[in-house]
Parts: C-alpha cells; sequence; structure tokens
C-alpha cells in the first residue's frame, strides 16, 4: 500500500479524517486509526490536522463547549492554573473561590499574569440524582466556570494543555498513551485524578512530563465497579504551568486540594480566600541522594528551596552511594579499571566525600533524618562479605571499618555508615 500524499486525498477522505478526529476517543487511537488507513506516519497525521484547522469543533457541541472553544489565553499570561470539571456534577465552590483568590494575589502581588484554564471532562452516569429528564438531552457545566472553560489545544511556551483530549474519569492511570503528545513539550491532561509522569529520554534531552489535573468538581460516578474505582481515585486538585521565558515553561507543578478547598503551593497557603505566606514547614524529602553520583547545580537549587520552606526536620535517602563497595559491580572488571583511572576507588575518599555532604545539608535545614537505604548499608555488606587481602587499595580502610564491626554494638546507629555519621557530624538520626 502507497502513502497518501496530503494534496491527493479526496473530499470524502477529509472527512473522515475530520470525523475520526472529532470521535470520542484516546488521542493516540485516532492516530492508529488514520495511520493505518492512509499508510502515513504519526508525525503526518498530526501534519494533517494542522492543516485542516481541527482545533475549530463542530457546531453541535453544547453551548458551553462552542464558547470555550474560540476563547484564547491573554498574550500577556505567564501563569496558568489548570484544573477539570465534569459535566452535570456540582463543583466544589470552596476550592474555585480558594483558586480565584489565588489567580488575583499571583496577579496583584506578584506581579505574574495569571489565568484559570478549566478542562471539560465527559462522563455519563445514568445514575447521577441531580440530572432531570430535559438535562439528560444535553451536556452542562456549572455556570460560575463559564469564564473559565478552554476546548481544544492550548499552546503555553514548551507546555501543550490538552483541553479536548476525552479520557474517562474513571480511567486509573489517566497520561496511559498520550507519551505520544509530549515530543517536544510537556503535557497537561484533564482527569479527575491528579497524577505526574516524567518521561524516558535520552542523556542530555530536556526533561518532559505528563500531568493531570485532578478535578474541581464533586465526586459523581455510576454505581459501577468502575464507578466505585473511579470514586476512590477522585482527587482535587490542580496544575501550574509558569513560564520561565517566552518558549520555556518551569516544569508543571500539581497542586492537592483538600476537601475544603484550601491548598498549599510551596510557600503559600490559600484558605478562606486568603493567602498566606508560610514561614516554616514540618519537612522536607529530598529524596534520593548519592553523594557521589550527585548534580552540584541541583543539589544548590534545592538549598535555596528548603531555604525558603525553612523545614523543621530533612529526610534523607541513599544518601552513600557506594560506587566503591557496590555489590552488583564487583565483578565488572571494566568499571574497576576506570574506577581506578579515575581516582573513585578508594573507599575512605566516598565515606568522606557522604559525610560532607552530609554535614553541608545539616548546615541548612532543620533537624536531618537519614533514612537507612540499600546503598547505605554497602559498606557494611562489604566489609562482611570481602577479604581485604584481594584489594590492598582498600585495606586499610577495610581493617578500620572492620575494627569498628567487631568493637562496637552498632545496633544503636544502624550500621556502620550510621557509626561514622555519628561521630563525624554529631547527631544525626539515623534509621
Amino acid at each position: 500500500m502507497t502513502k497518501t500524499a496530503f494534496k491527493d486525498l479526496t473530499p470524502e477522505q477529509i472527512e473522515y479524517v475530520k470525523h475520526v478526529y472529532y470521535q470520542e476517543m484516546l488521542h493516540v487511537e485516532k492516530m492508529e486509526i488514520l495511520s493505518k488507513k492512509f499508510n502515513i506516519a504519526e508525525r503526518t497525521v498530526r501534519s494533517w490536522w494542522q492543516k485542516l484547522d481541527l482545533s475549530k469543533l463542530p457546531t453541535n457541541l453544547p453551548p458551553q463547549l462552542q464558547k470555550a472553544q474560540d476563547r484564547i489565553l491573554n498574550k500577556n499570561t505567564k501563569v496558568l492554573l489548570i484544573t477539570t470539571a465534569q459535566n452535570k456534577t456540582t463543583i466544589n465552590k470552596d476550592f474555585l473561590n480558594n483558586l480565584i483568590t489565588y489567580k488575583n494575589y499571583i496577579t496583584n502581588e506578584l506581579g505574574k499574569e495569571t489565568e484559570i484554564v478549566i478542562i471539560p471532562s465527559k462522563y455519563r452516569n445514568p445514575t447521577n440524582n441531580i440530572e432531570d429528564e430535559k438535562a439528560k438531552s444535553s451536556d452542562w457545566w456549572e455556570d460560575d466556570l463559564n469564564n473559565y472553560l478552554f476546548y481544544g489545544k492550548l499552546n503555553f511556551g514548551d507546555t501543550l494543555i490538552s483541553c479536548d483530549s476525552h479520557i474517562s474519569p474513571t480511567s486509573k492511570n489517566p497520561t496511559d498513551g498520550y507519551e505520544i503528545l509530549a515530543e517536544n513539550n510537556h503535557v497537561v491532561l484533564g482527569h479527575q485524578k491528579n497524577h505526574f509522569k516524567t518521561l524516558p529520554r535520552f542523556r542530555g534531552d530536556a526533561l518532559r512530563v505528563l500531568s493531570s489535573t485532578g478535578s474541581i468538581t464533586t465526586k459523581n460516578y455510576s454505581k459501577s465497579k468502575s464507578g466505585e474505582s473511579g470514586s476512590m481515585l477522585h482527587s482535587y486538585g490542580f496544575v501550574i504551568v509558569e513560564l520561565k521565558t517566552d518558549n520555556v515553561c518551569h516544569i508543571p507543578r500539581n497542586v492537592k486540594v483538600k476537601s475544603d478547598g484550601s491548598f498549599t503551593d510551596i510557600i503559600y497557603s490559600v484558605e478562606n480566600n486568603i493567602v498566606s505566606k508560610i514561614e516554616s514547614s514540618l519537612g522536607f524529602v529530598w529524596g534520593d541522594i548519592h553523594t557521589e553520583q550527585i548534580n552540584r547545580d541541583f543539589l544548590n537549587v534545592t538549598k535555596s528551596l528548603v531555604a525558603k520552606l525553612n523545614p523543621e526536620k530533612s529526610i534523607l535517602h541513599d544518601v552513600y552511594d557506594g560506587s566503591v563497595t557496590n555489590p552488583h559491580e564487583s565483578k565488572d572488571m571494566f568499571l574497576k579499571r576506570l574506577k581506578i583511572s579515575q581516582g573513585r576507588h578508594l573507599i575512605e575518599n566516598e565515606v568522606t566525600e557522604c559525610l560532607d555532604l552530609i554535614d553541608e545539608i545539616k548546615g541548612c535545614c532543620g533537624e536531618v533524618w537519614i533514612s537507612e537505604s540499600n546503598h547505605d548499608n554497602f559498606l557494611q555488606r562489604f566489609i562482611d562479605s570481602e577479604n581485604w587481602k584481594k584489594d590492598l587499595h582498600n585495606s586499610p580502610a577495610y581493617l578500620k571499618y572492620a575494627l569498628i564491626q567487631q568493637t562496637v554494638d552498632l545496633r544503636e546507629y544502624g550500621n556502620i555508615l550510621g557509626y561514622l555519621i555519628f561521630n563525624s557530624i554529631g547527631y544525626v538520626n539515623f534509621h
């Protein structure tokens, strides 16, 4: 079968392309149907849609969506607050009021023009107790949302906000299948589940993420297995997309919203239509540290963020990389030789580097808690299982740490690394 060129499309074929585009199915399914029918690549399908200007949807849409598809973003907009509203469903008005309050605060107090984007979501619930017979013939959304509804595709810097992706509210994994939309941009999808997923990439490529928003409408699901599942996964929330430059956005960030409509975004708390700046926080989880592999630029940005959050506690995971004593690499002679040539083969140097980093982190935040992780145990495993005579580079360190193991009750410290942290830095919670 030969490929079909756009210029050779018949009027009937063009209508077929439009028909598929406007069908209520997954975006990836539309791509697959058209690419197979015309023997073309998925990128060609996208170019056809652009040439046909299919962002203008049919006029048989509900009146609210007809207006929503014509709505455009203000050219001066720097920040978007994006959430989802289900059809024929009441809204959480406290959430909406707080969202409007936060929008006005960012615009007026922080000097960044902000807009609210509400993605319309559709779901047929035969057990919906707020539908009357007349309403069943057409879709509707609460009137309070009219000024914020968008329908179609919104391009905002390097972020695509897909306001017309028909994802079932009961879907457990709302971002599945939409990776294709994130070829050169982040993607925000409207869904009742607040979800965030990073995408695989080649080294050096920009980070790309898929986010789903969470909902501004209340729970409204059918009395069925899928409906019960959707109800359990339902969450109030929104996604913030903020321009860094004209063409580049900060990584979209998800915000969880409580049932009373209140929420916290980094250092700002919004409750009862009042925005307050948070002076301190209960805790901050740094994630996996892996001292030897750490990116200093990322570390410095994190330290800056921690300074703003002023946490009472900081939690560190996998603080020690254990590259020299990694049991999974013990038989890899190539890696061993590479580490020697790079000067990364000495256990004591790696331990010292780890202790120095913990001390650095301890100096910029509150109480430090270290979660004992598998990499933290590599040193202990090395002492337990290896023979110091086979690694003369590290025999002094081995014997030093083995003596500790034989003379100190390590249960109080977790393991050898915990003991070294305690004696070098002072008290750090190691559990």
